[in-house]
């Protein structure tokens, strides 16, 4: 297993997959962005390049890229193992007895059911049986290179076509009930998608979660979707994220559609930071996917009333969030891909963005024959408050003007209806804060006691102590020369982290940092690697080398001097203190005050 992991880190840049998921910056020798496991406002949140791990001073989690993947997608080693490996194009020779445990049947899992699955459908798409589908591409101008591009199918009209075709394959009954590919009947298995134009879906790291279907003829819903479960999330999905994120981290955008062919004809035109919202209701869990590509979002939904209506809903869920939001207006009746199939529609798509609306104004503007209505007037004004009232005041002080403009009231006087609801809002929130304060005061009190009889309050060493220790292990951890030059029982007394100390012990017997990343991952221990990723982003904060280790030693020994003096000043005040500890005493403050501690 271990050489497995050196290959596939070896062939994969963390920056490139923390990039998929934060926003970086550069900041001296590392990169920088919000931390993606806690709410902050201010970067804390580093990744190294030179030493491939990654490590947040605010919340503390660290590691490297396997850790990483393990926490953000809540998956375990083997998957992550896997899901790399699927990236690099490594192939898994070495696995540990857990590796090889398998949760289905011949090592198969859902996701390469729901691959099988897939490529059957596009099989049936060029293969005999496929002309009605063939023909409705035809129709939406989509050519062969566009199915292949985007991996479109045909679900054939046969009851159980998909399902005897995996079973052929070698797949339970039971494996093709719970991905969703079929249902259960009376008389055996149905397919679920038949006689409709089929859309794989895969989530932001191309893994395969399901399908979309679109019916071309008869009666029944437009759309069908796979049925909602571990893997097909609609509200955690957006259609071709996979393709378009690496041009949304160029060009700084997301343009955010709601059908599959609205986005496939975008990326056909050239705008290949399109995605698709499976639908018209954006969701808080979609609108954070969003942000972690991207601040700025066009929404590009139809030009119909539902659309607008989808676009505003869309627009206070992602502004919450901190993303910028720009709604396109489209020629009436038309949607995106009607605008860009047309003659000269890429031309009139670029213009659209370029005078795409902010929330506020978009707001305002949808709303303008209600509010010169005064049956409507109230209703209006209301919604578009209860809206501006949970933005940040910067997100929409400069539109003040032109909103109070189209209420027909002054400045000052929509500022104070924002405040009053503002304030409503805020005490409400402290008054469900208040209720929950004492509900909690009983078990907070329970806690207190455990705590105390298990140990927890015992002092823990400061935070500098335990940057001094990462950073020196993650030296040693990174140059074996310089592990050669120390002694383990010289130095383990002089270190207050036990996490850190174990590190230390383990580095300076013999152990190489390979076995133990190996021997870790096993035992499922991510906290050691944390800490080596701690230290390492100490050492690029301060642009620290291996020639710095002394400095750092001679740092420990200090802060080991003043913890023991820190112990033994209460002894000596009250007087109980022996001959050789009022010795030790006194040299360790002579010491310390020579070192200006």
């Amino acid at each position: 297993m271990s050489d497995d992991v050196r290959e596939i880190k070896s062939q994969i840049d963390i920056v490139d997959v923390i990039g998929d998921y934060v926003q970086l910056r550069k900041s001296g020798s590392s990169l920088v962005g919000l931390c993606p496991f806690h709410a902050e406002k201010t970067p804390s949140f580093h990744v190294s390049h030179e030493r491939q791990t990654y490590h947040c001073f605010g919340c503390g989690k660290g590691g490297d890229v396997f850790s990483f993947i393990m926490e953000m997608e809540g998956i375990s080693f083997r998957e992550t193992l896997e899901l790399l490996a699927g990236k690099t194009g490594v192939k898994l020779s070495s696995f540990s007895d857990e590796i090889k445990n398998r949760s289905v049947e011949k090592g198969r899992d859902i996701r390469s059911l729901l691959e099988e699955s897939k490529n059957f459908f596009h099989s049936s798409l060029t293969g005999q049986g496929g002309e009605a589908a063939r023909a409705y591409m035809a129709r939406r101008n989509l050519d062969e290179g566009s199915w292949r591009r985007f991996e479109l199918g045909w679900s054939p009209q046969s009851w159980d076509a998909l399902s005897r075709h995996l079973q052929s394959c070698g797949f339970g009954v039971n494996e093709i009930i719970d991905s969703g590919m079929a249902i259960k009947g009376d008389r055996g298995l149905y397919d679920r998608f038949r006689g409709r134009v089929i859309f794989p879906v895969r989530d932001e790291m191309a893994r395969i979660t399901g399908f979309g279907g679109r019916l071309i003829d008869g009666e029944g819903a437009k759309y069908v979707n796979s049925p909602e479960g571990d893997y097909f999330n609609k509200r955690r999905l957006l259609y071709l994220m996979h393709e378009a994120k690496r041009a949304v981290r160029e060009r700084g955008r997301v343009i955010l559609m709601e059908g599959y062919m609205d986005a496939i004809r975008a990326h056909l035109s050239g705008f290949t930071e399109a995605v698709a919202s499976l639908g018209t209701s954006l969701t808080e869990e979609q609108a954070s996917l969003i942000k972690r590509f991207s601040d700025l979002c066009y929404i590009a939904y139809d030009a119909d009333g539902a659309g607008q209506e989808a676009s505003i809903r869309g627009m206070y869920i992602l502004q919450r969030r901190g993303v910028d939001v720009r709604v396109v207006t489209l020629k009436e009746g038309l949607d995106p891909d009607d605008a860009l199939s047309a003659e000269g529609g890429v031309e009139a798509f670029e213009h659209a963005l370029k005078k795409s609306m902010p929330l506020p104004i978009y707001h305002v503007h949808i709303r303008r024959n209600d509010l010169r209505t005064p049956g409507k007037r109230r209703k209006a004004i209301e919604e578009v408050l209860a809206g501006l009232a949970v933005l940040p005041m910067l997100d929409i002080a400069e539109y003040i003007p032109s909103i109070a403009k189209g209420f027909g009231i002054l400045q000052h006087e929509l500022q104070r209806e924002i405040n009053a609801r503002r304030k409503e809002a805020d005490r409400r929130r402290i008054s469900k804060n208040k209720e929950n304060e004492k509900s909690a005061i009983y078990t907070e009190g329970i806690d207190d006691v455990h705590n105390v009889y298990i140990g927890i309050g015992k002092s823990e060493p400061d935070r500098r102590t335990v940057d001094l220790e990462c950073a020196f292990c993650s030296l040693l951890w990174h140059d074996e020369e310089l592990r050669s030059a120390y002694v383990c029982g010289e130095l383990i007394s002089l270190f207050a982290d036990e996490a850190t100390a174990g590190i230390l012990s383990a580095l300076l017997s013999g152990d190489t940092p390979q076995d133990l990343e190996s021997r870790w991952r096993i035992m499922g221990e991510s906290n050691c690697m944390g800490r080596i990723a701690r230290g390492d982003a100490v050492l690029s904060a301060g642009s620290l080398g291996s020639e710095h280790a002394e400095k750092l030693l001679e740092d420990i020994r200090a802060n080991a001097m003043r913890r023991k003096y820190d112990a033994l000043r209460p002894i000596v005040l009250s007087e109980e203190a022996c001959a050789e500890e009022l010795m030790e005493y006194h040299e360790l403050a002579k010491k310390l005050k020579g070192l200006k501690l």
